[in-house]
């Protein structure tokens, strides 16, 4: 407990530092469209305590959750201080995307019932059809991006029904002479096993994969999200087309930034294992540009500083500091790890 709070300690003066200082050099002259960062973060349930029409009566304050006010706003400055932690030159992330988050309002008291309400950032969140009502959703910094659409993009079988899944949250933004896509996906679980439940995030994956072809390859496109497989995975690697960095021919395939040797880390943590389900995919438009936005190659990050890690008692080593372990609650942030990115222009 000591230890943990000594990285309270020092994470509360990062955040301290980076709230006074960042505003100053986000807005230097020059500065301005020079490098996007990216964040991906899955927030492990931010639920209000407000009981809905759909399936969240775990996280209501006569639940066996015990879901209160209190619990709800420390998640919430919890999710801040992730995103704080995550500034690179002391600016926050200037395009995060989340997953696991209920509605729109828990979204307004991120934003605006915190110190991040100085960043400037402005929100869009899915509508699907999961059944907890669990969505995908997007926090950009309007001064620097424009909105040009969005769109909830709901994975259908091939009899036309729309699958029991989470949204895919479309967006496309246009920061100075370029356009960018950003699509954040949760994709469905392994409950059941890992190979029996495949078929589901393969569907995804596929359903995806239609979708940007549609749309056009030659799009610059960043994917963020929670895939529930590890990028080496038949269904992220094969049925959604995105290869290493070494296997990329030409400018018309996906590229996982996330294959890199971990040394034994991920960014979800089970039955001692650790898994790297949050990844981030780019475009090979945007990964071999010359133009313009670019991926800054080696920038892909999980970030495992050890404020958001605790002692897994259960198993050897660590595992991220969750706001949950089992129906305990033990006040922490998410039971993932957050991931990040860096474009550059030319």
């Amino acid at each position: 407990m000591i230890r943990k709070n000594k990285y309270f300690i020092i994470l509360t003066a990062i955040i301290a530092i980076i709230i006074a200082g960042g505003k100053n050099i986000e807005t230097t002259p020059g500065s301005q469209g020079k490098t996007v960062h990216l964040l991906f973060y899955n927030t492990e349930n931010l639920f209000d305590t407000i009981d809905s029409n759909l399936d969240d009566d775990e996280f209501v304050p006569l639940s066996d959750r015990r879901w209160n006010t209190y619990k709800y706003y420390r998640k919430i400055n919890n999710i801040f201080k992730v995103i704080a932690l995550c500034s690179s030159d002391m600016i926050t992330p200037d395009i995060i995307g989340l997953c696991e988050v209920e509605n729109i309002n828990v979204l307004d008291d991120l934003c605006n019932k915190t110190m991040l309400s100085r960043e400037g950032y402005d929100y869009i969140i899915s509508g699907g059809k999961d059944l907890r009502g669990i969505n995908t959703a997007l926090l950009f910094k309007k001064d620097r991006y424009d909105l040009l659409s969005a769109d909830s993009w709901c994975p259908v079988y091939r009899d036309g029904k729309y699958m029991d899944t989470r949204a895919v949250l479309y967006t496309s933004f246009r920061t100075g002479d370029d356009t960018l896509d950003i699509i954040i996906c949760h994709w469905p679980s392994r409950r059941g096993g890992a190979n029996e439940s495949e078929y589901r995030r393969k569907k995804v994956a596929s359903y995806i994969k239609r979708k940007i072809d549609s749309i056009g390859t030659e799009r610059k496109t960043v994917i963020m999200g929670d895939f529930n497989d590890e990028p080496g995975s038949e269904s992220v690697r094969v049925t959604l087309g995105a290869a290493a960095e070494n296997e990329m021919k030409n400018h018309n395939i996906l590229v996982n930034t996330s294959f890199i040797p971990t040394k034994g880390m991920g960014t979800y943590k089970y039955q001692g294992s650790w898994y790297l389900f949050d990844q981030v995919i780019v475009s090979g438009s945007i990964y071999g540009s010359q133009r313009g936005l670019y991926y800054k190659k080696g920038s892909f990050r999980i970030v495992n500083d050890d404020a958001l890690l605790t002692a897994d008692n259960t198993f050897k080593g660590l595992r991220p500091y969750s706001t949950w372990w089992g129906y305990k609650y033990t006040g922490g942030f998410s039971d993932h790890l957050p991931v990040i990115i860096s474009l550059a222009t030319r």
